[in-house]
């Protein structure tokens, strides 16, 4: 039976179509340098992308969330670190003071010295890290935690923990209650009237204990603080790590491999020109037949 030139014609129509397809696929990728830009270009590889792609944007959040809690930790670590110079400096006053052979004048340089420690605990214990939460309120975070009152110390704040998740079946404390810093204000205030009087003798028992008890205690949550730190730094490693393996295997259902995409523009190629060729040929023999009478 014989083929009719109209169906050779658009068969020959279909096979370069195809060619000139490929070929512009093999383009793109080797350009863009992806294998996968639509769904439809490979459905189950996009939607193993997807999931992928959720799980980096998982891990983004959780890096952000780390930074985050670092970022009060380690303002927190350095307010323990000077409440820690404060106490050293306080406990060297209180000896100086407890001796009976200052006057009145050396007596009230040491009081003043007290209240410039104080001025700077309220301003430790206030402070602001990123210029809009107080470090030391709970989770009143817009409300300064120390307030005078009369002179007294009071703590403001909720005294509420600041959780934030650092992994899915992790979430970190990033915050401290400023209760002890106000109570610790309060003990300066008694021994800055005790420097005043004289008394050498609650300076010496009362004022020095106490002093020492609030040394102990902030050390140890300075200790818990550098225990967080590494915790964050512990996770942000494991993130990382496994951020960079999501990447990669994104990269493998996304991206080409280079030079395979290469090799097959320029089949895509020669099948276009082979493509084109025989349709020449097929048009000449069809002229042919039309110029002959058959």
């Amino acid at each position: 039976m014989r083929i009719s030139t109209y169906w050779q014609f658009r068969r020959m129509e279909r096979a370069i179509e195809q060619s000139v397809h490929q070929m512009t696929l093999w383009q793109k990728r080797v350009a863009t340098g992806k294998r996968v830009e639509q769904p439809s270009d490979d459905p189950v590889g996009s939607v193993h992308a997807l999931a992928l792609r959720e799980q980096i944007q998982q891990i983004d959040q959780y890096g952000r969330n780390i930074r985050e809690a670092r970022l009060f930790l380690q303002a927190t670590e350095q307010a323990f670190s000077d409440i820690g110079d404060i106490l050293h400096r306080t406990r060297q006053i209180i000896t100086q003071g407890a001796n009976d052979t200052n006057d009145a004048a050396a007596r009230e340089a040491l009081a003043q010295e007290i209240r410039e420690i104080k001025r700077r605990l309220l301003q430790i214990g206030n402070q602001r890290p990123d210029g809009e939460r107080y470090l030391f309120s709970g989770q009143r975070v817009h409300a300064a935690p120390i307030e005078l009152i009369g002179g007294v110390a009071n703590y403001a704040g909720d005294g509420n923990p600041l959780l934030v998740n650092i992994a899915a079946d992790r979430a970190i404390l990033m915050n401290f209650s400023g209760a002890r810093i106000a109570s610790l204000y309060n003990k300066l205030t008694e021994v800055e009237n005790n420097l005043i009087t004289g008394n050498a003798l609650q300076l010496s028992l009362t004022d020095l204990r106490d002093i020492e008890q609030f040394q102990s205690e902030f050390h140890r949550y300075r200790g818990e603080v550098g225990v967080r730190m590494r915790e964050l730094s512990n996770y942000e490693q494991l993130h990382a790590s496994r951020r960079d393996q999501l990447i990669g295997n994104l990269a493998d259902i996304e991206e080409v491999d280079l030079a395979e995409a290469i090799s097959q523009l320029k089949q895509s190629e020669l099948s276009y020109q082979a493509s084109l060729q025989v349709f020449a040929r097929i048009q000449s023999v069809n002229l042919f037949d039309f110029l002959s009478g058959g």
